[in-house]
This record gives structure tokens, sequence and C-alpha cells, in this order.
């Protein structure tokens, strides 16, 4: 992982799906790049496979629905990184990636040699307090740097 030799990130990963809570963890991301002067990389994950149910309906799925999906994941993903450029952050980039958003995630992290990962709390507000959303659950176990989990309940 590419650390300053102080402890401070120097590439910094968050996943956005466009949601509100998505969005403060992005947010989070965004000031704390421009604080350290951080490259950030913003990932919106998307489903390449037809929704449970679809086929049994007996509509068609065809190629130009992975790309609608795509698609509409380039453009949160883009929306989040214009506002990072906006407020200052150098080094903004942004992926599409199929697949699970936890995978997604993880596999951005290793792949561009990250060393923070961002993500959002939303489900931590329950009353056993250990326990994390969904993403923030996956992540926390496997990712390969350290690890912000942001307070987006709401």
């Amino acid at each position: 992982m590419s650390q300053a030799g102080d402890g401070v990130p120097t590439k910094i990963v968050v996943g956005t799906d466009g949601s509100a809570t998505a969005e403060r963890a992005v947010a989070k991301a965004v000031a704390l790049a421009k604080a350290v002067g951080a490259e950030l990389i913003i990932v919106s994950a998307y489903n390449n496979r037809a929704p449970s149910g679809v086929a049994a309906a007996g509509i068609a799925i065809d190629s130009s629905w992975v790309a609608a999906a795509q698609a509409g994941a380039e453009a949160v993903a883009k929306e989040s990184a214009d506002r990072a450029g906006a407020e200052g952050v150098t080094g903004v980039s942004f992926l599409a990636v199929a697949g699970d958003p936890s995978e997604a995630l993880l596999q951005v992290t290793v792949d561009q040699a990250a060393d923070l990962l961002v993500v959002g709390s939303k489900g931590m507000h329950s009353t056993a307090r250990f326990l994390l959303g969904p993403i923030a659950n996956k992540v926390s176990r496997r990712v390969p740097c350290d690890l912000l989990i942001v307070e987006t309940s709401e």
C-alpha cells in the first residue's frame, strides 16, 4: 500500500450508489482527500446480471440492460467525482465496477494499492451496537488497508 511515511493516506477509495447515506461517506472522503492531498477514487458498483425473477417472468435480458446499468453507475460515480474536483480535490478518478458492492470496493482497493477505504455505516444504529451495515460488515473483515467507517444513519 502507498501510505506516506507519517501514516497519512495518499490514495483513498470510497464507494457510492448515489443515495443520501452513501454521499455522506463520499463527503467525508472528499474532505479527507482535500485535507491531506490524497488521490481519491470513487467507485460505483452495478449488477451485471438480471434481477431475480426477471427471466422467470419471460422478460428478455440483453446486453443493453447491462450497458444501461453500467452507464447509471458511471453517472453516479462521475457526479461525485465532479463535486470532489469542484471542492478542490486533485487526482480524482471514478470507476463503475460490475458485481457485488463489497467485492467491487475490495477489488478496487487492492488493484489501486489504496491505503484507506471509506464506507458508510448504514445500519449501525441497530440495538446490536457491533453490527455494521452489510457493506461495512463485509469489507471490515477483509480489507487490506485502513478502514474508515463514516456514520451515515438517518
